[in-house]
């Protein structure tokens, strides 16, 4: 963890964390977010999360033109050490006024293992500090109506828990929810997460991203508790989901190799879906060296993918492919390679190359704040506090050491006691 040159010339910054489980939309709210702020002459930093070392999710940031990192090979929560190495390098390179931190969708527990750590350490840098964490409109109306999921026990446990910890919990994709669907999501929202900010919003209309952001520069400090988590239920959900990311090459003959590419994804879906294999994110990105386009699918099939296909007319075409589903390695792997067989034998030369394999179980924690972390000094409620237990330290008796209060909280101005102009942190 770089601390020496990050505290010279030291220009706070607001860092927005933002979670959620795959598929949710992260990538799109803060390309589109960082994009609004940059219109407006903001300097905003990005950094992503792969646990593969990839780095396609990097490659869109950096098409809208935002300075970006990536933590690969890992979660946050089990590399804090190199996501601050990373807001170093950010910080040191662009100076920037925002950056957005997207983790990846199978991680949880991160008040505990990164917001408060970051608080810790890095208190005096940020203006502000805040978790965002985006859910699919309908996986959550499926989740909170109590339907049979489409995931198994242990990754639906990570995605419960990502909820918990959200700072604002912002309900993405509500444009392809159902009409008759947006009242009832309403009144089971207002039943069940009735204690937590919400917004919905998405993330294709400016006017909602405007909307998050202008949430996020009004939330009201609160005090963070740390998730209570069993981490072999967290382990065997991680463990259940298998991230594969391939590059595979199509050459063909009559500028027809994009027909093939094609046809492998159609391939691919039908083998997955009628292995009912649960898509936890899956996305193909076609490029020809000049022109490059994307297409995703999460656990809501789309039907209609085959319209935003643009024609490319060229004998050769890149395929990039990320896989998150729940399954194993083999069954995947297996799908892929019969796929691929089997365009072989109709005449088209295919050859693929394996980015990342990653079939994570229980992750490995560097740092972990399950306790409160203390107050600044000017606190007046922690002043107060000490100055209470100075009094019992110097009566010295069994009574009064046993009233001693713990040192190490967090007020945030819960207590009622600190206000603006006391020159103290909450």
């Amino acid at each position: 963890m770089v601390l020496t040159n990050f505290e010279e010339n030291i220009v706070c910054m607001k860092l927005h964390i933002v979670g959620g489980f795959l598929g949710s939309g992260k990538t799109t709210a803060i390309n589109n977010a960082a994009g609004l702020l940059a219109s407006k002459g903001e300097k905003v930093g990005v950094i992503t999360n792969d646990p593969c070392d990839d780095t396609q999710d990097n490659t869109i940031v950096h098409a809208n033109y935002s300075p970006s990192e990536v933590v690969i090979n890992s979660s946050f929560s089990s590399n804090l050490d190199n996501l601050s190495d990373k807001v170093v390098s950010l910080h040191q390179d662009a100076q920037p006024n925002y950056i957005f931190a997207e983790s990846v969708g199978s991680c949880t527990d991160l008040v505990a293992t990164v917001l408060k750590p970051l608080m810790i350490f890095y208190d005096h840098i940020f203006e502000s500090l805040t978790l965002s964490i985006i859910v699919d409109a309908r996986m959550l109306l499926s989740y909170l109506k109590g339907e049979k999921q489409l995931f198994g026990d242990e990754v639906i446990y990570i995605f419960r828990k990502q909820i918990e910890e959200a700072d604002l919990l912002v309900i993405n994709k509500i444009d392809l929810l159902a009409d008759e669907d947006f009242p009832v999501l309403n009144k089971l929202v207002n039943k069940f997460l009735i204690d937590k900010p919400i917004i919905t919003q998405n993330s294709f209309n400016p006017q909602n991203i405007v909307n998050w952001l202008d949430t996020l520069e009004s939330l009201s400090q609160r005090k963070r508790t740390s998730l209570e988590i069993d981490y072999q239920s967290y382990g065997k959900g991680e463990k259940d989901l298998t991230w594969l990311d391939e590059e595979i090459i199509f050459n063909a003959l009559n500028n027809e190799a994009v027909e093939y590419a094609v046809r492998f994804i159609d391939n691919m879906l039908m083998d997955i879906y009628e292995k009912q294999l649960p898509i936890g994110h899956l996305t193909f990105r076609l490029a020809d060296g000049e022109k490059a386009q994307e297409i995703s699918f999460t656990a809501f099939d789309d039907k209609d993918w085959k319209k935003s296909i643009h024609p490319i007319a060229s004998n050769k075409i890149k395929l990039i492919m990320n896989a998150r589903l729940e399954t194993t390695y083999e069954t995947l792997n297996a799908i892929v390679n019969n796929n691929i067989a089997t365009l072989t034998n109709q005449g088209v030369n295919v050859t693929k190359s394996t980015k990342g394999l990653v079939s994570p179980g229980i992750p490995k924690l560097i740092h972990h704040s399950s306790s409160p972390f203390r107050c600044c000094e000017e606190c007046i409620c922690l002043k107060k506090l000490l100055a209470r237990n100075e009094i019992r330290k110097a009566e010295g008796s069994e009574k009064a050491m046993a009233e001693l209060e713990d040192e190490n909280f967090e007020c945030l101005g819960l207590c009622g006691e600190c206000g603006e102009g006391d020159g103290c942190c909450c």
